[in-house]
């Protein structure tokens, strides 16, 4: 990667983010295909298939462009998965990493961000950043960058992979 973390707004995808909040409100059981990692009493992570909301196949297509681009890779060569995580009031995400898998790339995608929000703190060379989250923008980081969101003081939703 070039950086440690780039961010791209990306106003193709901003122009999806009420429809897309709006059908995240709305999802049942049902469309939900698991949950997992259950932490003060939420599931941080709620996978959906992308065919549930269409709106995911656009905001999938264009961080998968960005991402080749960012790791100067052809498109179709990537793979990308995806979760939803939805913060309440009070809620955080526990520090941690993805180099569990086999990423290449992880990043976020804001589709909603109230003020308040919580922010996006990540570690390097044991110094703690943070930076604002911004609607309609991806975040894009080494897998291996260890990273965790302060307590949200509304509701926010993003896209994560």
């Amino acid at each position: 990667m070039k950086s440690t973390i780039t961010k791209i707004k990306d106003n193709s995808c901003q122009l999806l983010n009420n429809r897309l909040f709006t059908r995240i409100l709305e999802l049942t059981d049902e469309q939900i295909a698991r949950k997992t990692h259950y932490f003060d009493g939420r599931y941080e992570n709620i996978y959906v298939d992308i065919e549930t909301i269409d709106e995911l196949k656009t905001l999938v297509k264009q961080a998968k462009k960005h991402a080749a681009e960012i790791l100067e890779k052809d498109i179709d060569a990537l793979k990308i998965g995806f979760w939803i995580n939805i913060m309440h009031k009070g809620h955080t995400t526990s520090l941690h990493s993805h180099e569990d898998a086999d990423e290449l790339l992880s990043g976020v995608y804001y589709v909603s961000v109230p003020e308040n929000s919580g922010q996006f703190i990540y570690y390097l060379d044991s110094e703690k950043h943070s930076l604002e989250p911004e609607e309609g923008s991806f975040l894009f980081f080494s897998p291996a960058l260890l990273h965790e969101v302060t307590k949200c003081g509304i509701l926010r939703f993003c896209i994560a992979g």
